[in-house]
């Protein structure tokens, strides 16, 4: 039947829980391919076949996800066998013994309190890290605080990562509740006070973090209490309290606090009795500890002010056998930090590009200007130092581990806050600056020459130095086909314009950048009243034969590709995948396993975390592993339907729910059904979108079209591109759509008219 499958992202780190079913069977033996190294064997993670139940968890969902908790009264796990030291040299990602349930207790000696999961991930995460040559990094500060916490009582340890696990913000003690920790935490927190990794009450001398600790009832009382309006909105009245305790400052406790503010401060901390919070220097060490330990999650914007917890996290799935890693070697030779100021520069630019997105997703573009002049100032004073110039010398995919990296992508945000701000001189001066380098980010050169072409032409009207930016950005190698196509569309719009004559001999032999279009349809669909152009409307046909005679099909809301489907299964084709670019990536996961999980290329594998090497989405990749690339795009190209089908189940019955980043389980139902599509596509064509996709797959995942389909008796497939009302194809859309035509595929672009929806039921 032709449905659509429910697609997620597959660029991103994705985990899979195991539990319940019955395991699958053993592999085939593996059908013969061309000489690409085999992987090592090590996989990070529990038995694949040890048959639990399934259960997907997204990496940009982990957060909403917390780890299970252990049952109170219980203890939880032992610590497993710590994961080996990330050295210089090979070294075999570790199969760890599958993990009991957090629940069950396990203590380190006689006489010891168990210890949990928690803390035994942060204890192997400490040990693996300070074991390698990373333990360079932390000077004797560093060091302190680390024995400090080693020094600690085991109910000490585990409160400390409890709290650590948290945001860093004041928590009232009586909103504390860990069972397994015990019920009165009062002599817990004094021994962490007394150590310095905790602050207390006493230390609360911030008016504004002090009235955050608030309900919404108190703070409601508490503006009563100050005789201001205690209506509306909570940001109203903390706003009110905080103007009141402005009038003369009391933010700091070297000051000298002015009666307001003292009142407010010490009416909140009798109305939230203790409160504690994490002592920063310390929770900076252990942040970066975490950092070191798996350098490729820390780098995800969104997750880089967590101070780490979601390293935990992957520890503790892998521990629990919730997610299974590939079978890699870690290879590490070349060293991202050459000392301690090199990863504390490179841990703060992390920190501000956080800082910089949380901003702009709040809509406080001001507020994010600021972070990024701040910053622009900070990487002005480091341009020049001689630890950057040695970033120079690191493969790029090592090389976005570096400050200089980061702070390029965060004056790349700072052009679209100007450009917001319509601030357009400032952000064409930022583009040109940005342009003038080509160590940091190459393939947002494109993106780049774009923006200030447009700003250029459109905003500052200055057409001369648009046409010359447009010539230097079709010269530019590193800018990619979408890009360069959108650069050529608009030289061209300016060439053929009678406005703009005195300019066309400035135009003159340009780089021709051409695609051929492909055939169009158009099919009618009803809108969803009220919902704009997003859904439609759609009779339920399934239903249609337990219906009785006369009686109308119910209507069902539906998306834009839904409507498409149902039209093309009306065409004949018995078989349908929306997944846009995540059906073509998974076939090319599954068809190219063993070379990207390939051994012996240093620093691809730097930890037996990863679901990709580092240079997947580079250049390099293909660089890299050409000899094998090419050998394997020309064994597809001459395999037949059979040879297809068993390369394909070999992969899929020997690494089912392994977590690889290219590959999406859930995008087909089934074995067979991938089996069936690979067959229709044909040997031909799979190495020619192999061979794109290898080459860049930065640029080439996205712009694929919406929709596979295909007929599972004649073997006649199609792709097509569906476009809403009001929709146009994109510059990377009419790229690929050229491409696959290129390949002899058959593809189209089928366009949904809006036609009007009433006198229809909706079920």
């Amino acid at each position: 039947m032709l449905s659509p499958v429910p697609k997620r992202p597959c660029s991103r780190l994705s985990l899979r829980a195991r539990g319940g079913l019955n395991p699958p069977a053993p592999a085939p033996a593996p059908a013969p391919i061309p000489t690409a190294p085999e992987t090592r064997t090590g996989a990070c993670g529990a038995d694949r076949r040890s048959g639990r139940l399934p259960c997907r968890l997204s990496r940009r969902h982990r957060r909403a996800a917390p780890a299970p908790a252990p049952d109170p009264g219980e203890g939880a796990a032992p610590a497993p066998d710590p994961a080996p030291a990330p050295g210089e040299g090979a070294a075999t990602a570790p199969a760890p013994d599958p993990a009991p349930d957090p629940g069950e207790g396990a203590g380190p000696g006689k006489g010891r309190p168990p210890v949990p999961y928690y803390l035994s991930n942060f204890l192997l995460v400490m040990e693996a890290v300070l074991g390698s040559e990373d333990k360079e990094l932390f000077n004797e500060d560093d060091n302190y605080w680390l024995g400090t916490f080693q020094k600690l009582s085991v109910t000490g340890q585990k409160l400390y990562v409890r709290l650590f696990q948290r945001k860093l913000n004041w928590l009232k003690v009586t909103k504390l509740n860990y069972p397994d920790i015990g019920m009165d935490l009062t002599p817990t927190i004094e021994e962490l006070s007394l150590a310095g990794l905790l602050l207390t009450e006493s230390d609360l001398c911030n008016v504004s973090e002090a009235l955050n600790l608030l309900s919404a009832p108190e703070l409601k009382l508490m503006a009563r209490s100050f005789h201001l309006r205690s209506q509306g909105q909570r940001a109203e009245i903390l706003e009110s309290l905080l103007h009141l305790a402005k009038q003369q400052s009391i933010f700091s406790c070297s000051q000298k606090p002015s009666s307001p503010g003292l009142a407010i401060l010490n009416r909140v901390k009798k109305m939230v009795g203790n409160c504690v919070k994490i002592a920063a220097p310390a929770r900076a060490v252990f942040s970066r500890l975490l950092l070191l330990f798996n350098l490729t999650d820390c780098t995800d914007e969104e997750e880089a002010s967590c101070a780490g917890q979601n390293q935990l996290s992957t520890v503790l799935m892998v521990n629990m056998g919730h997610v299974t890693f590939p079978s890699y070697t870690v290879l590490r030779e070349k060293k991202i930090f050459q000392h301690r100021d090199d990863l504390l520069r490179y841990n703060e630019a992390v920190h501000s590009l956080a800082e910089v997105i949380t901003a702009m997703t709040s809509g406080f573009w001001s507020d994010a200007l600021q972070i990024c002049k701040t910053a622009k100032e900070k990487w002005s004073q480091l341009e020049n130092n001689s630890d950057i110039r040695f970033h120079q010398q690191l493969p790029v995919y090592l090389r976005r581990f570096t400050a200089g990296w980061v702070y390029t992508r965060i004056k790349t945000y700072g052009v679209e806050i100007l450009q917001r701000l319509h601030m357009y001189e400032e952000a064409v001066e930022e583009l040109q600056n940005l342009l003038e380098q080509s160590i940091y980010c190459p393939s947002s050169r494109g993106y780049w020459w774009n923006r200030l072409s447009l700003n250029l032409h459109q905003h500052l009207k200055q057409t001369d130095q648009a046409i010359h930016c447009l010539r230097k950005g079709l010269d530019d190698v590193s800018v990619h086909m979408g890009h360069r196509l959108a650069l050529y569309q608009r030289a061209v719009r300016i060439r053929d314009s009678p406005s703009y004559k005195k300019w066309h001999h400035l135009l003159q032999n340009l780089p021709v950048v051409r695609v051929q279009d492909v055939p169009h349809v158009t099919i009618k669909g009803r809108l969803c009243p009220g919902m704009g152009n997003a859904l439609f409307l759609m009779e339920n046909t399934s239903e249609g034969p337990s219906l009785g005679q006369g009686e109308s099909c119910s209507t069902i809301i539906c998306s834009v590709e839904e409507v498409s489907l149902a039209y093309y299964r009306q065409q004949g084709f018995d078989q349908g995948i929306h997944g846009e670019g995540t059906t073509f990536l998974t076939l090319f996961g599954l068809l190219f396993w063993d070379i990207i999980f390939q051994s012996g290329i240093p620093d691809v594998f730097r930890n037996p975390y990863q679901a990709c090497p580092l240079d997947l989405y580079t250049d390099c990749f293909y660089q890299q592993r050409r000899e094998c690339i090419e050998s394997r795009v020309n064994f597809l190209k001459n395999a037949s339907k059979e040879t297809l089908c068993t390369l394909i189940a070999d992969v899929w019955n020997g690494h089912r729910d392994i977590n690889a980043t290219l590959v999406n389980w859930e995008i087909f139902s089934s074995l067979q059904q991938t089996q069936s599509l690979v067959s229709c596509l044909g040997g031909p064509f799979l190495s020619g979108i192999c061979r794109i996709l290898a080459k860049d797959l930065r640029n080439g995942s996205a712009g694929l079209p919406d929709l596979v389909i295909w007929n599972s008796h004649s073997c006649q497939y199609k792709l097509a591109e569906v476009k809403g009302p009001s929709d146009q194809l994109s510059h990377k859309q009419m790229v690929w759509l050229d491409q696959l035509q290129r390949l002899e595929a058959d593809v189209e672009v089928c366009h949904v008219n809006a036609v009007g929806a009433r006198s229809h039921q909706l079920s």
